[in-house]
């Protein structure tokens, strides 16, 4: 097993993190208050056992539309269970995010044929610690040679205006979905249950606004009929770019 889906369902824990008023703050600020919900996975890198993960750069939809810029495909958090060394960690070439699209063959040819380009950065890390990495970087990890248990709850968030009337990109479910507005406000519901469960779980932190459920936050606690109405396979309505 190295990969899992659904940690707000399947995981209180992962609920209550995907409303945390300080990670959701950093998304406002990146993509603005009317910002909407990417997807999230679990990455699991056992000891010896973890596979590698090629270099690559996320985001499908954007690379050739006339207002590309360096934050069109949005940014995954990435929050780390255990530590994170040199040899099982996420490794981002810095600045690769301006670039458009990177020419990776390219770039290991340059290299001699070696996997270990230059300028590349391993992102170690403590447990409980958060990084931010933009879905443009070019990133891959090795694989876990290490003797060390890597875990990492990763999710995303976008720009509304970088989602709203494109197709569904990289569904295993759907082929010609379109994220038009039902579609995004019932994903980004997920983020307004996960605010409320959080309050609720820590009711002395402060309460995450978010500007597109304003008004709308008794339909969205936490409660078993919202568990049921909006938390359910919520990932099958990812929005994906």
């Amino acid at each position: 097993m190295f990969l899992m889906y659904s940690m707000c369902q399947s995981m209180p824990a992962g609920l209550r993190l995907y409303g945390h008023p300080k990670l959701l703050s950093v998304a406002r600020s990146i993509n603005g208050a009317d910002f909407v919900p990417f997807n999230d996975a679990i990455f699991v890198k056992q000891p010896g056992l973890g596979g590698s993960v090629a270099w690559h750069q996320d985001g499908v939809t954007h690379w050739n539309a006339p207002d590309w810029d360096e934050g069109i495909h949005g940014f995954n958090f990435q929050v780390q269970i255990y530590p994170t060394t040199v040899g099982n960690c996420l490794w981002v070439i810095p600045g690769s995010h301006k670039l458009g699209k990177v020419d990776i063959k390219g770039l290991v040819e340059e290299n001699a044929g070696s996997e270990q380009l230059p300028g590349a950065v391993p992102l170690v890390c403590n447990a409980g610690d958060v990084t931010i990495v933009n879905r443009q970087a070019v990133h891959g990890s090795f694989a876990n040679s290490s003797p060390d248990l890597r875990i990492s709850l990763t999710f995303g968030f976008h720009r509304r205006k970088s989602v709203l009337g494109q197709k569904a990109a990289l569904s295993l479910t759907e082929t010609n979905a379109v994220y038009d507005e039902k579609r995004i406000f019932e994903r980004a519901s997920v983020i307004q249950v996960a605010i409320d469960a959080r309050q609720q779980a820590f009711p002395h932190e402060p309460l995450f606004d978010y500007a597109p459920f304003a008004g709308l936050e008794d339909q969205f606690r936490f409660t078993p009929e919202t568990v049921s109405r909006v938390i359910r396979d919520y990932n099958i309505k990812d929005l994906s770019i």
